[in-house]
């Protein structure tokens, strides 16, 4: 939610606003109160014959929208001939890489420390995939677009040594905040690098209709599970037990 006056809100950026607030986040309620009030201004209508699980990965998959489209308008190369590096499996990291293909990219590469995530990202087919601690890693000044789905200090430096001269790197994760940046590389070889933060709503409602429209892939990289696991799903994901990028919780019935 913003406040709809400063420039940031009347120009398709009202997600820097300086006094937005985030639903879930206080002073606001996320979905698993009891009680959810919604500014209407909020409210996106999905197409009616749109799966509501489909729609529940909205937030996420407007996320990595949103950093595509951020990384598009950076980079000297057009998406659909960039060799691009995604770091991270998660939620965010494959919905990068969904987005990315939607958007033409072929020569695209993912990261990822856990086989079961792997393994589920694999079956969407849009990626190569390589375990950045096991493998090798991937060349050196080679990639025109890096996206850390991550941002932890050892997927920063990852990006610094990766990303090749005029290059772009997009910083999505939100691990922890030290260290990692190469800023000598990123001054002689003019290296771009830009922080993403969440979506717009032009970028929520683009995402709607790429979710209802199929043109991210049979989703089949979500778990279902009733409300009543919900602390069980929390902990899975959170030890990465799970191969599933994101479970939808059901009500019980």
């Amino acid at each position: 939610m913003n406040c709809g006056a400063v420039s940031y809100c009347t120009s398709d950026r009202e997600n820097l606003c300086q006094q937005r607030q985030i639903i879930s986040m206080q002073p606001r309620q996320g979905a698993f109160a009891e009680l959810l009030r919604m500014p209407e201004r909020n409210l996106v209508a999905i197409p009616e014959a749109m799966s509501y699980l489909n729609a529940a990965l909205t937030e996420p998959v407007a996320t990595a929208w949103h950093a595509v489209m951020r990384a598009q308008a950076a980079s000297a190369c057009p998406l659909s001939e960039a060799k691009i590096l995604v770091l991270g499996g998660g939620a965010i990291g494959i919905s990068t890489a969904l987005v990315l293909a939607s958007f033409g990219c072929t020569n695209l590469l993912l990261g990822e420390t856990n086989a079961l995530r792997r393994e589920t990202v694999r079956k969407t087919q849009v990626c190569e995939l390589y375990d950045p601690i096991n493998d090798a890693g991937p060349e050196d000044n080679s990639f025109d677009i890096v996206l850390d789905a991550v941002g932890g200090r050892a997927t920063r430096e990852a990006s610094s040594k990766a990303v090749k001269p005029g290059g772009t790197i997009i910083h999505i994760g939100l691990m922890d905040s030290n260290d990692g940046l190469d800023i000598r590389k990123f001054t002689l070889q003019e290296i771009t690098f830009s922080g993403c933060y969440t979506y717009t709503m032009k970028d929520f409602r683009d995402t709607v209709e790429a979710l209802h429209s199929g043109k991210l892939g049979d989703l089949n990289w979500i778990e279902q599970r009733p409300l009543s696991e919900g602390s069980s799903a929390f902990l899975d994901l959170s030890q990465g037990k799970t191969a599933a990028a994101k479970i939808i919780l059901i009500p019980d019935h």
